[in-house]
């Protein structure tokens, strides 16, 4: 009887283990859809600047077609709704929330909380950028675009000591450099 139970015994940590090692491979590769997406988002919102201000030298974005766009990528590529609420069958199970800011030639960092302006204030180039949400600090040397996307938590099937509180953050920033 001892070998029998022993045996079910690592049967189930077995298990156990395999689960536990499942559920955070995908966790890791959902991370990363999350990054690439950050990185899209930055990358595609730098693309939509003011071109007659830019004609005499100055990087001015259009936060507005900026704002568009990085909202269509998060829907395309996260696979959630317009009010950013995950699909049907998707990874991820808690409405996703992301922060933009733009900071460029006019002088003002400027704050967006999804498509809501929350924070505009004066810079200068030099000083430390700091984003409480993702821990992300950079010097602002040159414009840029920084989206920070909160996906919230993994699906794992393992209820374990300090995965509950797991939340998938991912930040980028992408600056011109030698304008």
């Amino acid at each position: 009887m001892k070998p029998l139970l022993v045996g079910l015994a690592i049967i189930v940590l077995y298990t156990m283990f395999l689960v536990f090692q499942a559920d955070n491979n995908l966790y890791l590769l959902k991370v990363n859809e999350v990054k690439a997406t950050a990185d899209d988002c930055s990358e595609a919102a730098s693309l939509y600047y003011d071109t007659d201000v830019y004609q005499s030298g100055k990087k001015i974005f259009n936060q507005s077609k900026g704002n568009a766009v990085i909202k269509y990528l998060i829907e395309k590529n996260l696979k959630v709704d317009g009010n950013l609420d995950p699909l049907e069958n998707t990874y991820w199970q808690n409405t996703l929330d992301y922060y933009v800011a733009y900071i460029d030639d006019s002088g003002y960092i400027t704050r967006y909380h999804k498509s809501n302006l929350t924070q505009k204030e004066p810079f200068a180039y030099g000083t430390l950028y700091v984003d409480s949400i993702a821990d992300y600090n950079k010097v602002v040397a040159e414009p840029m675009v920084i989206v920070t996307i909160d996906a919230g938590q993994g699906r794992f099937r393992l209820e374990l000591p300090g995965n509950q509180h797991i939340q998938a953050i991912r930040s980028s920033a992408y600056e011109y450099l030698d304008r």
